[in-house]
This record gives structure tokens, sequence and C-alpha cells, in this order.
């Protein structure tokens, strides 16, 4: 790691308007989608992952939206919410605003 990348990551960070169904990771996306019985067109990780390459609004929105129909049930919403604090606590952020806009 460069010593300038190692400088960022140190850095506190700040989380201004966080929708939390936009951080669903693809891992857990695929994980809420099979409990919860919910077909997606993507079947792996690394396939869902290449799907966060948006290339305009309108991908970005249906990705945005595969992710919001995974979110059935309250464990699902536990879930979604402490894997991104977990992910948040890794970065370093030390405010974070977030929302749920489904």
């Amino acid at each position: 790691m460069l010593a300038t990348d190692a400088f960022i990551e140190g850095l506190p960070k700040a989380e201004l308007h966080m929708h939390l169904e936009g951080s669903i990771e693809p891992e857990l996306m695929l994980e809420l989608a099979s409990r919860n019985d919910i077909s997606l067109e993507w079947t792996s990780a690394e396939a869902l992952r290449k799907a966060y390459e948006f290339n305009n609004l309108q991908s970005f929105l249906d990705l945005y939206y595969a992710g919001c129909k995974v979110l059935v049930k309250e464990q699902d919403f536990f879930d979604m919410a402490a894997a991104y604090l977990q992910r948040a606590q890794r970065d370093n952020v030390i405010h974070c605003e977030v929302f749920l806009g489904l």
C-alpha cells in the first residue's frame, strides 16, 4: 500500500445521506434473495459485482430496485444495517446520516 493510500485509509470519514438499501453488497443481496425465494438475474457475486459498474442512471436504478426487492423480513433489514455498520467501522467512518428510502 502506498503511503498516501494508508494516510487516506486512516483518516476519519463522514457519510452524508447514506441510503442503507443502496449499501447491499453482492454476497448479501444473493443471500437475501435465496432466503426469501426471490429470483435475480445474477447467479454469482462476481456477476452481480460487475453490474455495479454503472453505465447510466437506469442501470444504477435497476440494481438499486433489485436490492430493495430482496428486503422482505425484519431480519433482512437487520442484516443489511449490520453489514453496512461493520463496513463503515472498517472504513473509519465516524459520522453517518443513514436513511431508508424504500
